[in-house]
């Protein structure tokens, strides 16, 4: 081989490893931007609908001056 030929085939390895490169550095911005948004701050909110609108509900109920039954289950001898 000679001096030429070498001296492509560096400056074609070369140019691969930076287009590489790039793709690896735009790739690893994707995931780091995928994993926020799926594991983010937003992705934690609590649906409005959620169980704690349940025990208001049942504190809203209670508030008529009635005691409120309290159901026990755990009776053990």
């Amino acid at each position: 081989m000679s001096e030429e030929n070498l001296e492509k085939i560096i400056a074609q390895q070369a140019t691969t490893i930076q287009n590489l490169t790039d793709e690896i550095k735009l790739l690893r911005e994707q995931v780091a931007y995928l994993t926020q948004k799926r594991y983010g701050k937003l992705s934690e909110q609590m649906p409005l609908s959620g169980q704690l609108n349940l025990f208001d509900e049942e504190k809203q109920d209670s508030d008529d001056g009635e005691r409120p039954r309290c159901r026990r289950s755990d009776y053990y001898l």
